[in-house]
């Protein structure tokens, strides 16, 4: 077959592209690694949401993590923080930029939106935002008022269902599946 691209199927009069699968596996080392160098390289993620009609609503935040875990923050007034105040599901990718195709890498990943109330959480958040994204630390609104730290801001955890990790150099279409359990942690090889 051209391009070593996997056999479609019919299905209800449509063909469908079977997916690309190296199964479920457990966090290595190596996978470890590879998800702290995604989530460090990256400044902005898309987050899906889960509207009041069921609709998936999709945006970007800025985000930092503290070794593989995902904090995030955004406004209380947000139609996300309403979304996530109804129902915590959550979805979100993370892609560092690449210049060519078949360099690329990413995580795609499921998990559940949980405020954090730690003070020491959110300080260390909000020293490694500003050391991600400076700029904030400048950015006032119309009245010249400094708008970060913002105290209308909720600070999220991601407590992490399910992971995949795209990772093109090992071969077009590469991706591990990582399953998390109830606490949010990976089984281990």
């Amino acid at each position: 077959m051209p391009g070593n691209l996997p056999e479609t199927k019919k299905s209800r009069g449509s063909i469908q592209k079977e997916t690309y699968s190296n199964g479920i596996n457990e966090m290595t080392d190596e996978l470890h690694e590879k998800i702290i160098e995604i989530v460090s390289s990256c400044k902005d993620m898309a987050i899906s949401t889960v509207r009041e009609d069921g609709w998936p609503q999709v945006n970007t935040v800025s985000f930092v993590n503290m070794g593989p875990d995902i904090y995030f923050e955004t406004s209380k007034y947000t139609s996300k923080a309403k979304n996530i105040a109804r129902d915590p599901r959550v979805s979100i990718a993370i892609w560092p930029f690449y210049e060519r195709f078949v360099d690329g890498c990413g995580i795609s990943l499921a998990g559940y939106a949980e405020g954090v109330n730690d003070e020491a959480v959110a300080r260390e958040f909000h020293r490694l935002l500003l050391e991600k994204t400076p700029e904030l630390a400048n950015i006032t609104d119309n009245d010249g008022n400094k708008v970060f730290p913002d105290p209308n801001m909720i600070l999220y955890h991601i407590r992490m269902t399910m992971m995949s990790v795209l990772d093109f150099s090992k071969g077009f279409g590469h991706a591990d599946l990582v399953l998390f359990d109830d606490s949010g942690n990976a089984s281990r090889a």
